[in-house]
């Protein structure tokens, strides 16, 4: 019984990681994916979060945004729009970028709230219409 996986991470523009580990977890579109050795094969979706995975003896994590995983053999393989590691990660920017989503989300959906409005008064409008129309024919 082999007591080791090979995980390889790959975005199209680099191999992030190319490593041993007894253990790892995706983040399936389904949800959380544990993966131990000889495990079945499979092709599953990766959606966004975290990746974990033990090197050295240490739990190390690693953000993947979006992407396929593949298990076969004792390989596990993950292609992902975009991957970071923890030690690349910008925690201050990634705060930053929250917070500009957050505001642009509100924005948006106050805006999608005044849309609807404006839908409904025309929605009455052309009924009423339609309705004056129906009655003078």
């Amino acid at each position: 019984m082999a007591e080791r996986l090979t995980l390889d991470i790959l975005t199209p523009q680099r191999r992030v990681l190319s490593t041993e580990t007894p253990w790892v977890t995706v983040p399936g579109s389904e949800g959380e994916l544990g993966i131990l050795p000889e495990h079945i094969p499979l092709v599953t979706t990766v959606d966004s979060g975290i990746l974990a995975y033990e090197r050295e003896g240490q739990r190390r994590r690693a953000a993947v945004h979006y992407g396929y995983a593949q298990v076969q053999g004792d390989t596990v393989t993950v292609l992902a729009e975009m991957v970071e590691l923890a030690e690349e990660v910008d925690l201050e920017r990634a705060r930053n970028a929250a917070q500009r989503a957050r505001e642009m989300l509100r924005q948006l959906s106050a805006e999608k709230e005044a849309e609807s409005q404006r839908m409904d008064v025309y929605e009455a409008k052309l009924k009423r219409a339609l309705v004056r129309q129906q009655l003078a024919e």
